[in-house]
This record gives C-alpha cells, structure tokens and sequence, in this order.
C-alpha cells in the first residue's frame, strides 16, 4: 500500500474536485434560472377584444353591401323586350295550366286548369293532388300593372304588384320556374344575328322542261307545309334539274338515300328530296326546334319545327283538340333540341321541312355533295 503525504492527499483531492466543478457556462445558467422572475399568465378580458370584434362586423357588413350592389348591378331591365310575350306551361308535373301574357304595362297571370273546378274540399283537393310532383305552384292568376323583367345569366326575375318569379332559361324558348314548372314561350329572346333566305320561295311553281331536267315522283308528306307540297299526285311530277351547280341554302334535293338508313328501315326509298340548310364549314345545332347556323337563328320558313307548316302557336290554335294524339309529346317536338354538327367540305345538311314526317341530317348526319342528282325546281308544266 503506497502511504500518501498531506500534500499527495491534498492534491488528489483537488483533482478529483475539479471533475464535477461546474463550468462557467453551467453557473451562468443556474444564476438566470434561480434570480429571473416567472412571467405572470395572462388574464382573458373581453373589453381588449370589442374593437376587432366591431371591425369585423363593419368589414362584414360593408362586404354584404357591395356584393349585393353588384348582384343588383349585374341585372339587365329587358321589360321593354317582353312587350308582347306569350309564356305558356308545358309541363304536367302541377295542378295548373299557366299562361303569362305581357302587355305594355300589364301582366295577366290565367290558369286554365279544369281540375280545380272539382275540388271541392280538403280531401278532394288531397285527392287531386296525388298525381303532381309540384304539389304548391307560386304564380296567383290575375291581373298585375307596372311590372318588370331584369335579366342576369340565364334568369329572368319578373316582378309585379305583390309578387316575383324567376324563370330560368333552358333553351331559346324553354324555361323552368322557381318552383319547377316548365314554360315555353313563342318568341325567341336575346338573339342578336339572324340568318336570313330572301332567294328561295315557299311554294314552288310550274316549270318548263329542258335538257338540263328530268321528272320524279313523290308521295311522302315530309316536305307537307299544308298544301300537299312536292306530293305529285296532288301536284304532278317534279322538275329536276341536272345543273346544278354551287348548292345553295334553301335549294331542295333529289339525293341517293345512305344505304345505312335504308338498311335499318327497307320501308325508306332509295332516292329521297330534302332542303339544303348547312353548307361546307358551318355549325348546325337545333335549339329549342329553332335551327342556328354558327350560333346565328336561321330566320327562314324552313328554319323551325313545324307541323303542316304550322308553328307552334298557329298549330295549337287551328287544330282541335281531338286531332292532338299527345298534346306534351307534340310541344316537345315543337321545342327539339339537336347536337351541333359541324359540315365538312364537300358535304351539306339536309333537313325535310315537316321534321316529325322523315328521314334527313338529323339521322345520317351531314350529306355527301356526289349522293345529290339534282335540285327541284317546281312542277312540270
């Protein structure tokens, strides 16, 4: 055993001390932690918060204000352009018959439902109502002065005395109420181009034969505009005519039927006539039984649905109802709506005048030019 002196002793004290003596760094943060004061918590007080709460009620509010400032900016008055409109119901999903008719300052507001007459109380009319989807219509029939019609988008909000209703657009005449009844109207609104035919005549005349022409006959009344038109025995035979030349809209063919229409019905002839309405590098859709050309209305005869050359309002006027197999069926015709189809060259769309009656572009799309062996120039003589 090695015996240590006080000195040995002292300095192997220090040594073994100096081991767990706390460094400077170590002593400066046992001071901070020991002499800094904790901060105090922080104490809720609602006053300290009214003023930001009052900001944002004033940014609210001010922010309500302008987006319904431009909302009401954003409305276009188009009262003036329903001087005149006739808006009828076409749907059968309430127990009402509205027709809306605008003149100058008035609205009158009629429904002509027959079933109302037999409901004579509570169980009847719960009775009644079983079979309509639109249990509460919102119009009130009646006579309503001063009012107006504002447009934005695809809404019209009419307002009269006592009341407002908004109908929205679905096509050029088609239109839903707020409470889901469906309208169709007879004018065509917010069309500003049109396409107009000053060249083609309605009925054709008698002509004289040439060189150039050969006869045909046809007994379909799909070319009917309510005088047996282009029928030949009602008429006599069709003048041909070989020389063509540059088709133009309005010109009514003599063309070989695509034999996949004909493989699909035998019952369709070979050779067919139809009226030229879309040309090479045009757009032709249907809206609403209305024809656009490139987004313009084609405002010709031959440019709606028709029936016997009837539109829809003269057709429903003149023809009594038990001549009308299915009145809803007949308004839709009369409202069609048809894909746009773009024609490629050296093709025209082809359209019969009586839509419901035949066979045309709207089956076998747009007609390739070399099918086509002439255009019909009137009756021989």
């Amino acid at each position: 055993m090695k015996h240590l002196s006080d000195d040995d002793l002292a300095k192997e004290l220090k040594q073994l001390g100096d081991v767990f003596r706390p460094s400077s760094l170590q002593i400066e943060k046992m001071r901070k932690s020991i002499f800094t004061q904790a901060r105090p918590k922080k104490t809720f007080r609602i006053h300290t918060l009214l003023p930001t709460f009052l900001s944002l009620v004033v940014l609210f509010s001010i922010g309500v204000g302008l987006y319904m400032g431009l909302g009401e900016s954003g409305q276009t008055n188009v009262t003036a352009s329903w001087d005149g409109m006739y808006v009828q119901q076409i749907s059968r999903t309430s127990p009402t018959y509205y027709v809306l008719e605008f003149r100058e300052s008035t609205l009158t507001v009629k429904d002509d439902f027959l079933g109302a007459a037999f409901m004579g109380d509570d169980r009847d009319r719960e009775k009644a109502l079983q079979g309509y989807k639109i249990k509460e219509p919102l119009l009130v029939a009646g006579t309503y002065e001063n009012f107006t019609v504002k447009h934005k988008g695809d809404t019209y909000t009419i307002v009269a005395d006592g009341f407002s209703y908004e109908l929205k657009q679905k096509g050029p005449r088609i239109f839903v109420g707020e409470d889901g009844i469906e309208f169709s109207t007879w004018k065509y609104l917010d069309t500003t181009e049109v396409i107009t035919d000053d060249f083609t005549p309605e009925r054709l005349g008698v002509v004289t034969q040439s060189e150039h022409t050969f006869l045909a006959e046809w007994g379909s009344d799909a070319m009917d505009r309510g005088e047996h038109d282009f029928e030949f025995h009602e008429h006599g035979k069709l003048v041909v005519s070989t020389d063509v030349g540059e088709l133009r809209r309005g010109h009514v063919v003599y063309y070989h039927m695509p034999p996949s229409v004909i493989a699909k019905n035998t019952a369709i002839p070979e050779m067919y006539i139809g009226r030229v309405v879309g040309l090479p590098g045009e757009t032709v859709e249907i809206k609403g039984g209305q024809v656009f050309i490139d987004d313009k209305l084609l405002d010709t005869f031959y440019g709606k649905a028709t029936r016997r050359g009837m539109g829809e309002e003269e057709y429903f006027k003149n023809t009594p109802n038990n001549a009308i197999v299915t009145e809803q069926s007949t308004r839709e015709y009369f409202n069609m709506n048809v894909d746009p189809v773009v024609v490629k060259e050296n093709t025209v769309y082809i359209l019969v005048d009586q839509w419901w009656r035949g066979t045309d572009s709207r089956d076998f799309g747009a007609l390739s030019i070399d099918k086509i062996e002439g255009i019909i120039i009137g009756y021989e003589k």
